[in-house]
């Protein structure tokens, strides 16, 4: 009823401005000569009532004023122009004493578009403007100023929303961007001062004018390496408090919805999110074609391997929210799929799913699930993937990572899956380690498996390098060890790693799986992912300290302890033998090799697996150094001599 109530003020608001705009124009009109009064309330009422028709039809009685937008004011404009055509038509044929000279026809139109359209922004500009914050605002209330760095699509929705609530407790006092063009424009009235690299001299200019910030705000791309993040001097980076700042990002403008508190009387507020190691990567965000990834998932039946772990749970949650039929969620850990399904009891999806509890290494569990729950899509996210303990245990690596993708691949063929999705990893490329060599293995068999095209499944390795915050990744070990007070610990200086976040990594991946599935003649090729320039391990150390609002080497060390069994100092995402070419999907590419031969590999395999049943490490190292090429036992040392480094102390 109070809606009903404000609707109908609205309208009859709207007719008594549109009744008035009759008097305005034939004040205009006739230099203020007015004919009989009459005739104008006559014509007042009756233009009015088709003014008040038109309002209902482009709905801008339903309109809230104080967030008058220009689809608003096109609404507006949309009804005036029909209104006067329809009044028109009208009066000719039924009142023609009326006046209705095109010249008069302007000046109604300009005066009703000004009435309506200028009450609106008017009763905006009161609760955005200055004027709210004398007039209702705690304008004496201590306020969080913030220098915003970047001038894009977030900036622009988080000062929106602060001039739509100015009690949200925050003031911009300016913004950073180093495009030239902008310097000295407005946005939404907050000052553009100058580029990154100039921000002694901006802040020294706000100390001057009394308006300094506490708050350094990064938009969108820019806390992810972009160019107006990178021109930061590094001390701000290094010691904010020292400028009196504390460091802050925006959300993403998609995930902007998931960072708005709402209030009861429908006030809005952006939060703020602290800056996380993420945020220092150096790259910029990925750009994503959510079309071709809804169209991938959406109204499909989807199972997911090792959905317990990092990625397979991050394909668990974004796959849930793109509108599959179904969702099968399959791990060996009772205690992940305990956890995973707790995540998705809280998405809420209205789709069925279930945790099925199963082994990809036992091929009669594996079928029997596919059997019942009969997949469109299979994303094989389960490996062992922890470099020194697969390194200690090879037998275990094969059973999961050679014999459980080659399980679950034949049950995608034999099925008739659409699809299945093999996330594999850098560390496949050149291995050295027992991890990347049974990685690099089932990159052969989905890779054969592709080419030999004997049905309607496509077989598509994913391959990328560390995800930041995965549990086999260094952040939350460098968590831990600064929760202890330190040491970081860094096996050498000079190590490096390709990086990206859980959710960007999870979504390129979904990005690739549709690719693959446009171009269906690609057969046999890795979709790789760019993760930009990799990143030193020490470097993430040191940022990581900074975050903690600690300084590198003096409140907390980093010790450097030596490489690991099996470790590489560099990753690479290609191999040598591999021609890479770019793709029409941003940000994924693919490599191209020579097949490995379908019946010798089915054989090596097979050899390699009957070892491995048998725990025989040894002869399992061998078996991968024939199918792998270049690929040797780290350091030339025998399984069982890296497996003592890891019991020694049982």
């Amino acid at each position: 009823m109070h809606r009903l109530k404000g609707k109908i003020i609205k309208l009859a608001f709207d007719y008594m401005l549109a009744s008035a705009s009759v008097w305005g124009a034939y004040y205009l009109y006739m230099h203020g000569q007015m004919p009989s009064l009459d005739g104008i309330i006559r014509q007042a009422l009756v233009f009015s009532a088709f003014f008040a028709g038109f309002s209902v039809i482009f709905g801008t009685h339903r309109a809230v004023w104080r967030y008058t937008s220009m689809q608003d004011l096109m609404g507006i404009a949309m009804a005036v122009a029909l209104t006067l055509f329809s009044f028109g038509v009208f009066q000719h044929f039924v009142v023609p004493e009326f006046i209705f000279a095109p010249s008069f026809i302007i000046m109604q139109a300009l005066v009703l578009t000004a009435l309506v359209a200028g009450g609106r922004m008017g009763y905006r500009f009161l609760h955005e403007g200055p004027l709210r914050r004398s007039w209702w605002g705690n304008d004496g209330a201590a306020r969080s100023r913030i220098l915003l760095v970047g001038a894009g699509n977030a900036a622009d929705k988080f000062i929106k929303s602060i001039r739509q609530n100015p009690e949200s407790g925050y003031e911009i006092v300016g913004l950073i961007d180093n495009r030239r063009t902008l310097l000295g424009d407005m946005l939404h009235g907050v000052p553009i001062l100058g580029k990154g690299n100039h921000l002694d001299k901006i802040l020294s200019e706000l100390a001057t004018a009394k308006r300094s910030p506490n708050r350094l705000v990064f938009t969108e791309n820019t806390a992810l390496g972009g160019a107006d993040f990178k021109d930061i001097p590094q001390a701000v980076l290094d010691n904010p408090d020292s400028y009196g700042l504390k460091l802050a990002r925006l959300p993403n403008p998609e995930a902007f919805a998931d960072f708005v508190d709402t209030d009861a009387e429908g006030e809005t507020r952006v939060k703020l999110k602290p800056i996380a190691i993420e945020d220092l990567l150096g790259r910029p965000q990925a750009t994503l074609d959510m079309q071709s990834i809804r169209g991938l998932i959406s109204g499909k039946r989807v199972a997911i391997t090792g959905a317990g772990g990092s990625i397979g749970s991050e394909l668990c949650r974004q796959i849930a929210k793109l509108d599959p039929a179904a969702m099968a969620m399959i791990d060996f850990s009772e205690y992940n799929l305990y956890a995973l399904e707790l995540d998705i009891n809280d998405i809420s999806p209205a789709f069925p799913w279930r945790c099925q509890l199963c082994n990809v290494r036992v091929a009669e569990q594996l079928r029997k699930v596919f059997s019942d729950f009969k997949p469109d899509i299979v994303f094989h996210a389960a490996a062992l993937k922890h470099v020194p303990l697969v390194e200690a245990n090879p037998a275990e690596g094969v059973l999961t990572n050679v014999m459980g993708t080659r399980i679950v691949a034949e049950a995608c063929r034999d099925m008739g899956v659409g699809i299945m999705v093999q996330i594999s990893t850098d560390k496949a490329v050149n291995p050295c380690n027992v991890m990347g060599a049974t990685k690099r293995v089932g990159e052969f068999l989905a890779q054969s498996l592709d080419l030999e095209a004997t049905g309607n499944t496509r077989f598509v390795t994913v391959r990328f390098g560390n995800v930041l915050g995965s549990s086999g990744s260094v952040v939350p070990l460098f968590r831990k060890q600064l929760e202890k007070g330190g040491p970081l610990t860094v096996t050498h200086p000079e190590i490096s790693r390709f990086f990206m976040t859980i959710s960007e990594a999870v979504s390129l991946v979904l990005q690739a799986s549709a690719h693959a599935l446009r171009h269906t003649s690609e057969r046999g090729r890795i979709l790789v992912l760019d993760m930009g320039e990799p990143v030193k391990i020490v470097d993430v150390a040191r940022q990581m300290i900074r975050l903690a609002n600690l300084r590198p080497d003096k409140d907390i060390k980093i010790e450097y302890i030596g490489l690991r069994p099996g470790e590489k100092m560099f990753e690479e995402l290609f191999d040598t033998a591999e021609q890479r070419t770019a793709t029409d999907s941003p940000q994924v590419l693919a490599a191209i090799s020579q097949p490995t031969d379908a019946a010798l590999l089915r054989r090596s395999v097979a050899n390699l697996e009957e070892a491995a049943m048998k725990g025989d490490d040894m002869a399992v190292i061998r078996l991968l150094q024939t199918i792998v090429p270049g690929y040797a036992a780290a350091g030339g040392e025998g399984a069982s001599a890296i497996a003592g480094q890891y019991r020694k102390n049982a």
